[in-house]
């Protein structure tokens, strides 16, 4: 449903970053003083349960939404026109790294560009902590989105053991830990997060995990992970979550969903029964997943070991990611400069072979008393795989990005779905896409008042161009503003209009409510 526009029209808006050419006005009767109301007018809603669209206007009073249907303008109402767009509810990202430098961008351009109103952070077993005292900065400094936030299993391990954390905790650190978890819970996290490719949940067992799991369990909470192996041990990696899901009394999500090394290519269908099959025995296991075929992490997660001297290691990793040219180094502060550039370009730069430059990366970030950082973007996934997972019903989106990324999915996430995905690959509906991006994923956080468009509920609102959204990040430019989003509110406030940012900051912390 495109808008309606003159040739020259459509050149002003191809210009436009983020369009919402003049759809913003006020009643010809506006009088500020007599109503705090908005008006979103003539557009197609999209309600985020997986309903058929539908015309109707949408009244905002105050931070909640008061109305849906034909609905008649009130004195000094302000109105939003949305003829031709979509009205859905504000995107929920399952799976976000924009608490990182917040409060320092209290705005998040990157996130509220791709409509996202509420970022669930605490991922891959780090949280804030204490949470109560980041939910007060939050709430301080103000921001433009809401977040809702899992306590780390690897956060209350340091907590418990520090810096002697590659070995397993004894007795009275577990108890440390569950304590942590415990205390996080009561503060309002929604579950318990791991991050089992990394330090130190690379170090933890599984019985550990499913201590923790329990504590978060008593306070209804869900378990999510980055797993231990992604690629040629992923299967396995699942079947630890659902055992810790059996055992530890909770639902459980696998993160970012993905098979990424050539042994596990073509094996969606696999994964989905996996969880199909535990959900039959009346286990809750489910997954989120974000639209790219490349991912984002350290170096060091190429090889399952932490033994960075086997070059038999790396050059297995290497060949099941498809050779020293799918590894891009997006960030080395040792040498900026080789930024930008694969292995296989750094290895002819350097005139040296791809493994020894991927060790000597390796020990200057990653040795002992090193002080250096690196990422790695690597392409390693199949189209067919990701689109079987974009499409599966119980799978919700996420962008495992943060504010500032290096990798395109922390601004083009959400557009990427709905433009690749929905429009052009049809791979489902935009009705589904909006549900799994919205409603499902709230339900599954457990937040009650969002991601439905119903009176009642918490006015998160996207507006958007089907016919033209689009994502335009990339590896070179990742932080590149999508098209087609036109409005975004937050807690009844319009946080981005006409493409501009109006300055407010209307987000606020979201506490998990206790059972």
């Amino acid at each position: 449903m495109p808008l309606k526009t003159v040739s020259s029209l459509r050149l002003i808006l191809a210009a436009l970053t983020i369009g919402c050419f003049g759809v913003w006005v006020k009643s010809a009767n506006a009088d500020p003083g007599q109503t705090s109301s908005i008006l979103i007018r003539g557009g197609i809603v999209i309600d985020g349960t997986g309903a058929k669209r539908r015309a109707a206007d949408v009244r905002i009073t105050g931070d909640q939404i008061a109305e849906i249907g034909k609905l008649t303008p009130r004195t000094g109402e302000q109105i939003i026109s949305a003829k031709g767009l979509v009205v859905a509810p504000g995107f929920i990202d399952s799976h976000s790294h924009a608490d990182g430098g917040i409060l320092e961008d209290p705005l998040a351009e990157t996130q509220i560009r791709q409509g996202i109103t509420t970022a669930i952070v605490g991922q891959d077993g780090g949280s804030n902590t204490p949470l109560k005292a980041w939910f007060a900065k939050l709430e301080q400094k103000h921001v433009a989105l809401n977040f809702a936030s899992f306590v780390g299993h690897g956060t209350a391990r340091e907590i418990a053991t520090g810096a002697d954390y590659k070995r397993h905790v004894t007795d009275a650190e577990l108890a440390k830990m569950v304590q942590v978890v415990d205390e996080e819970m009561k503060a309002g996290a929604i579950g318990l997060s791991s991050g089992l490719e990394y330090d130190p949940g690379f170090y933890s067992t599984t019985e550990e995990l499913i201590a923790c799991a329990r504590a978060a369990s008593k306070y209804g909470g869900i378990y999510i992970s980055h797993v231990r192996d992604e690629g040629d041990q992923a299967f396995e990696s699942f079947r630890e979550l659902i055992r810790i899901a059996r055992e530890g009394w909770l639902p459980a999500q696998i993160s970012h969903i993905k098979l990424d090394t050539s042994p596990s290519w073509n094996r969606a269908g696999d994964a989905i029964k996996l969880m199909r099959d535990s959900r039959a025995e009346g286990l809750d296991i489910t997954a989120d997943v974000y639209p790219y075929t490349y991912w984002q992490s350290t170096i060091i997660v190429l090889i399952p070991t932490r033994n960075w001297d086997d070059r038999k290691a790396w050059e297995k990793g290497l060949t099941e990611v498809g050779g020293a040219e799918h590894v891009l180094l997006s960030s080395y502060t040792p040498d900026p400069q080789l930024a930008g550039k694969t292995i296989a370009e750094i290895a002819a730069l350097k005139h040296k072979d791809a493994i020894s430059v991927i060790q000597e990366i390796v020990k200057k970030t990653h040795s002992p008393g090193a002080k250096g950082r690196e990422s790695v973007v690597v392409r390693a996934m199949t189209d067919a795989d990701v689109q079987r997972f974009v499409a599966d019903p119980s799978i919700t989106f996420c962008s495992d990005g943060g504010l500032h990324g290096s990798h395109p999915r922390g601004a083009g996430s959400f557009p990427r779905v709905l433009s690749y995905y929905v429009r052009d690959q049809k791979a489902l509906t935009l009705e589904s896409a909006i549900h799994k991006m919205t409603g499902l994923s709230a339900a599954r956080m457990g937040i009650a008042n969002r991601g439905v468009l119903a009176p009642g509920k918490k006015a998160d609102i996207t507006l958007f161009d089907p016919a033209r959204i689009k994502d335009t990040s990339t590896t070179k430019s990742p932080q590149s503003a999508p098209i087609g989003i036109q409005c975004v509110i937050v807690n009844g406030k319009i946080v981005l209009r006409d493409g501009k940012f109006t300055g407010a900051r209307p987000g606020v912390p979201i506490r998990h409510s206790q059972p």
